[in-house]
This record gives C-alpha cells, structure tokens and sequence, in this order.
C-alpha cells in the first residue's frame, strides 16, 4: 500500500527523512542477527523505538498523529533509499 495518499507532501517528506537521519545514525544496516519473528529483536526494538520518536515528532510539527501505515512504509522505504535499491512507485489505478 502506497502511504501517499494519506499525507501531504511536506508530512511525506518530513517522514521520509526522519527516518533516513534515524537510520542513519542507528547504523541497522550493520545489524547481523539471524532473522527472528518474535517482536523482540535488536531491529524491532530499533523499529518501534525510531517509529515511535517519529510519531512525537510529526505531532510536534503537524498537530496530529501520523498514519500507523505510513510510519511503517516510510521506515522501510527509507531503509531502502538508503540501501541503494528504491524502485519507482506504480502509478494509481485510476490513471492506467
């Protein structure tokens, strides 16, 4: 599901970089722990954390909370902007 169509721009784009700056300085990509499903991994714990900052701060800025879907889009559209491998939205249904 494609976040854009619950924020506007600016709250895209504030997201977007929050999470880039956060990761950034988390350093996750450097993570080497086995895959686990348990909630409770050094990257889900990072997860929530970051999220959670994230939502305070687009409170902060925007008098509102953020979409739950777009805090967790966001986060991995960030990781993989960073990462190199973005790949291009698809364009909405209703334009093909």
């Amino acid at each position: 599901m494609d976040c854009r169509e619950f924020l506007d721009v600016k709250q895209y784009e504030f997201l977007l970089n929050y999470f880039m700056r956060a990761l950034k300085q988390e350093n996750l990509a450097a993570l080497t722990e086995p895959l686990s499903y348990d909630g409770y991994s050094a990257y889900d714990q990072a997860f929530y954390r970051i999220s959670e900052q994230a939502k305070l701060a687009f409170i902060e800025m925007f008098q509102q909370p953020p979409p739950p879907i777009a805090l967790t889009n966001l986060f991995h559209l960030a990781e993989l902007e960073l990462a190199g491998i973005r790949t291009k939205p698809k364009p909405p249904k209703t334009l093909m």
